[in-house]
């Protein structure tokens, strides 16, 4: 039997070194290590004692920077991550970040954090600077996030919100949508109903954004 190939479709990664930048990391956390390309392999090298496979790579999701959308200077933090990530993708690591030159043929696309509330010009304005550090890699980054499971109610459904999501669509971007019905409500997951369909109202089918829900309910929610 030919193995198959494993495409990882959400994985966060992060230096020892940046700890500080994330939003929900300090010092006591259980995650609050080095969680980079070698620990990775480790953790996946026997994947389970699945039977002919082969890891063929995986899609960097962003890990929760530190950030804010009130002006540029809350993209500092989010931008050093691209600059993270595109070290791993171009192979060019630095000294104890747990990855190597060969490493960056497993990062086969990127979910980028972006100030999706502030709406389309300033989705522009940010990946127009995203892209310029990006450089080559560019061409990996497939879609963005904003976590809205710790937003208050209506911050999906703003205006601002529903246009960055329609200029997601006319780019050909996906949008990652958390949301997290167990600490935040079942509100969530009717608000995101209606973000949907406002983002995709009046558009064809080619320009409308891609969601992917990178959170549920536990199985024995009751919604």
């Amino acid at each position: 039997m030919s193995p198959y190939s494993i495409i990882d479709s959400h994985i966060h990664l992060y230096p020892h070194a940046e700890l500080q930048s994330l939003a929900w990391s300090k010092e006591g956390h259980p995650l609050y290590d080095q969680y980079s390309i070698e620990e990775y392999l480790a953790a996946t090298e026997n994947l389970d004692g699945i039977p002919d496979q082969k890891l063929r790579g995986f899609v960097f999701v962003e890990t929760d920077r530190k950030s804010h959308v009130q002006d540029e200077a809350g993209w500092a933090e989010p931008l050093a991550e691209l600059d993270w990530i595109k070290r791993i993708a171009d192979g060019t690591p630095r000294p104890g970040e747990g990855h190597e030159p060969q490493h960056r043929r497993l990062c086969i696309a990127m979910v980028l954090w972006a100030p999706v509330p502030s709406g389309a010009e300033t989705m522009q304005m940010f990946a127009q600077k995203a892209a310029k550090r990006a450089g080559s890699t560019w061409q990996r980054v497939k879609g963005f996030r904003y976590l809205v499971q710790d937003k208050p109610r209506g911050t999906m459904l703003s205006d601002g919100f529903v246009d960055a999501l329609r200029w997601m669509g006319r780019h050909k971007y996906a949008f990652d949508l958390g949301v997290d019905t167990r600490s935040g409500g079942c509100w969530q997951l009717d608000e995101a109903i209606e973000m949907i369909s406002r983002a995709h109202e009046g558009l064809a089918e080619e320009q409308r954004v891609t969601i992917i829900i990178s959170k549920t309910p536990p199985s024995n929610s009751v919604i």
